[in-house]
């Protein structure tokens, strides 16, 4: 039996084949897309494999240069639906698309599935973009190697709100072929997808078929309004007969 402790790794088609039983890895980060036509031939297999190994396992985008829609559409439908403990979908940003470009993609996400995707890239790509309230509200999956020796250094000015510190390209894991990305979790809970919340119903009565008690049923119905939190929820005017 393989004891696991906490290793964080991101594969692609450029890789090699790795086995998963006999690797420590609990989180897998794989590519799915590039652009608007590029799959990943390996990432349903590695999908499949690193699931049944027991890792937690999500899927990337790299970033191109087409409409930023049409790239999270495209990213989505290779994709296949996230559930809950999955890790969240993931942009990786490295070929120089601006802030309204990355906005863009992320706000077409949230709207498809109801929550942000992370964002992965480097310190000096990343960290000015996030003067975007779009961009901050996606957790940071942060690149930043400093001497790429396969050894975590301290992040320069501190963790600056990431989730997570990928530290090298150069990392040795048991069963995963050559060298490999690795990455430290900062913040676990905003990697993963949520469950679903349970559907919730906010009563609000008014006495009798001609309002009798008007302005009770008036402040109920904007309390109501004021606190109905998210998506998903509903108001329920139920109807109380005098006694």
């Amino acid at each position: 039996m393989v004891v696991r402790v906490t290793v964080f790794i991101d594969r692609s088609n450029v890789n090699g084949a790795d086995d998963y039983k006999q690797a420590p890895v609990t989180h897998l980060y794989l590519k799915v897309s590039e652009g608007t036509t590029f799959v990943d031939s390996t990432y349903l297999q590695r999908r499949a494999q690193g699931r049944a190994a027991g890792a937690k396992v999500g899927g990337y985008h790299f970033a191109g240069h087409n409409d930023p829609r049409a790239e999270a559409d495209f990213f989505l439908s290779k994709l296949g639906t996230p559930g809950p403990g999955d890790l969240k979908p993931c942009l990786d940003l490295e070929s120089g698309q601006s802030r309204q470009w990355a906005e863009q993609f992320v706000l077409r996400i949230k709207q498809k599935l109801g929550y942000f995707p992370v964002l992965y890239g480097s310190t000096s790509f990343i960290q000015p973009m996030r003067g975007s309230g779009v961009l901050n509200a996606c957790p940071w999956w942060r690149a930043e190697f400093g001497p790429n020796d396969g050894q975590r250094h301290p992040l320069n000015g501190g963790e600056l709100g990431a989730v997570a510190h990928q530290y090298t390209s150069v990392a040795h894991v048991p069963g995963i072929s050559g060298v490999t990305d690795q990455s430290h979790i900062l913040d676990e809970a905003a990697l993963l997808v949520k469950p679903a919340r349970p559907f919730r119903k906010y009563g609000v009565y008014h006495d009798g078929d001609h309002f009798r008690n008007f302005r009770r049923y008036a402040r109920a119905l904007a309390w109501a309004t004021r606190h109905r939190p998210r998506e998903g929820h509903s108001i329920q005017i139920r109807h109380r007969k005098e006694s």
